[in-house]
């Protein structure tokens, strides 16, 4: 557990909000949720503030400690006792003579120089094997990696060398002209040259999603035996560009060219909701997902971002009709969030941002244009409730976005569920934002994708 999780769950056990917390040690609401969402470290007078009111030990809240035992606070009668037993044991005994004295700090010094001299010899021995096993790692880790490439380098080789075996061109490039989300398409060009040329041969190309094969709706054979294509078909995420050379005896040679991922979701906004979600003994060996008040959670954006994994490219981003962030519970709305007043962007409080309000926002973000990047602290919080859990329920603060084509897409910021013997809630680690986001329910059982705000 991090020390962010561990300053939330205690905080929670107090009943204390974000800003509650803040009050008490004296630092803002936006300094608490950066520690508990582990953005930043408390300074140590806070971990030692931290450590008095939440009755535990700063080792505990550093994670070096398992146990969340008491903290330390003013010393009790007790304890004064004992530093003062311990204090009289170690009082200065009687002063030695002059003379014996003297012999002492001359036995002293002597052992002091001895000492010295055996530790100055230990050091450079220590030194001498510090820097021979130095050279001894580095010379095992350039041995490894000169391997390791080697195996890399034949493994691509192999593989090039089947792929051109089994190539029926000699040439080939596939070019993505652009997309258009108001009619949900994307262009291509192609081009492919065959390896095995028969005089008459005919050249078909297909751009293919899922179990549709959309055809070129242009192929011309120019100079060098190369044909050249222009293809359309349905935008969604994986699109797979294939020629199939046609003999004049009838016989097809078929491969695949090029293949493109993520397109459908790349015209959507990149955005994040971040959310710091906690559980809750309740009673009989129940649990709840807890939503205190004063709990807040951060939008975060970038209009330019490509979603990782994934290759740049110059996709028009389609303009948002809404967004909302909501809390799900196996994919099932549990409640909307708020919007809370953002000077310049959110007037009144409101549970979805409209076109214009994400306009705004996006202005604010460039500056008006000038050059400088502003990002306002645009937050969300929740109604306070408890959402029963049970092992296997997965819980997500996830962006429900609409755009002005009526396309739905989500954007989850995590998947959480309750692991580790019960003991806190666990980040599944999974990618769980949904460009088809079909199977996510309102509250009622309609899709999400049925939703059409007021």
């Amino acid at each position: 557990m991090t020390t962010g999780r561990r300053v939330a769950r205690k905080r929670k056990e107090l009943g204390l909000s974000q800003e509650a917390l803040g009050e008490k040690l004296g630092v803002s609401r936006q300094s608490i949720y950066k520690w508990e969402s582990d953005s930043a470290l408390p300074e140590v007078e806070k971990l030692v503030a931290l450590s008095r009111l939440f009755d535990v030990s700063v080792g505990w809240l550093l994670g070096v400690e398992e146990e969340a035992a008491p903290g330390g606070g003013e010393l009790s009668e007790k304890q004064l006792a004992l530093v003062e037993e311990i204090a009289a044991r170690y009082a200065p005994r009687p002063r030695l003579s002059a003379r014996r004295m003297a012999a002492v700090k001359v036995s002293a010094a002597a052992a002091t120089v001895c000492l010295c001299v055996v530790l100055w010899g230990f050091y450079q021995r220590l030194e001498d094997l510090t820097r021979n096993y130095s050279h001894l790692q580095a010379a095992i880790t350039q041995v490894e990696s000169g391997v390791n490439g080697q195996i890399g380098g034949i493994s691509s080789r192999v593989e090039e060398l089947l792929r051109e075996q089994n190539a029926v061109t000699a040439d080939y490039a596939t070019t993505l002209v652009g997309a258009d989300p108001s009619a949900s398409q994307a262009f291509f060009q192609a081009y492919a040259v065959p390896k095995n040329y028969v005089e008459g041969m005919t050249a078909e190309f297909y751009a293919g999603n899922g179990g549709n094969q959309f055809p070129a709706v242009r192929v011309e054979q120019g100079e060098g035996r190369r044909f050249a294509a222009d293809l359309k078909c349905g935008l969604v995420e994986d699109i797979q560009i294939n020629v199939a050379f046609v003999y004049p005896d009838g016989t097809r040679q078929t491969q695949v060219l090029d293949r493109y991922e993520g397109l459908y979701g790349q015209t959507f906004p990149a955005v994040r909701a971040d959310y710091a979600l906690a559980y809750k003994p309740v009673e009989n060996g129940t649990f709840a997902l807890a939503v205190t008040e004063g709990e807040y959670g951060r939008l975060d954006w970038d209009p330019g971002r490509t979603p990782l994994g994934l290759p740049e490219r110059d996709l028009p981003v389609a303009e948002l009709e809404t967004l909302r962030v909501g809390l799900f519970k196996n994919k099932k709305l549990v409640a909307w969030a708020v919007f809370p007043v953002t000077p310049g962007v959110v007037e009144e409080e409101t549970e979805a941002l409209t076109g214009e309000q994400w306009k705004a926002l996006n202005s604010l973000r460039d500056n008006q244009g000038d050059g400088t990047k502003l990002q306002p602290d645009l937050t969300f919080c929740f109604p306070p409730r408890e959402v029963p859990a049970e092992a296997g329920d997965v819980f997500q603060v996830a962006a429900v976005l609409r755009d002005v084509y009526g396309r739905t897409a989500v954007r989850s910021g995590g998947a959480f569920g309750l692991g580790g013997g019960w003991k806190e809630l666990d980040n599944l680690d999974t990618d769980t934002s949904d460009t088809y986001p079909g199977g996510w329910m309102l509250e009622d059982g309609d899709s999400i994708c049925s939703y059409i705000p007021s």
